[in-house]
């Protein structure tokens, strides 16, 4: 149960809210599509629910990052910033292809804008 204390995070008017894209196979192929208030149709979209988390997730990730940015910064001063970020942008889309991370390219690249906005670069 959440209280005023615990209020979670509002989404960002820039997080991807990707459509949700399927369909059915048969001779005749159809697309999966949702029947709104209005009476169109349009295509599905993930939950209020599932957008939260996933922006969670992705914000959470954002923290790490920057951290991990920071420790890298001290660490290796040679390396530029751009080339640590890039660093970081490759493994991060190594995690998300392997499947270790659930990131959409979408979400990964709203990782890396906030990460460099984070980082002031």
């Amino acid at each position: 149960m959440q209280t005023d204390s615990l209020r979670r995070n509002e989404i960002p008017a820039d997080f991807p809210r990707e459509e949700v894209l399927g369909s059915i196979g048969g001779t005749q192929p159809k697309l999966l599509l949702k029947k709104s208030a209005d009476g169109t149709y349009g295509p599905l979209r993930v939950s209020e629910e599932e957008l939260q988390a996933r922006f969670e997730a992705a914000d959470d990730i954002v923290g790490q990052l920057r951290a991990y940015f920071l420790r890298k910064q001290v660490e290796n001063p040679d390396w530029t910033a751009e080339q640590n970020l890039e660093r970081i942008r490759q493994g991060l889309a190594s995690k998300a292809e392997s499947g270790h991370w659930p990131f959409t390219p979408a979400e990964q690249a709203w990782i890396m804008n906030r990460l460099r906005n984070l980082c002031n670069l």
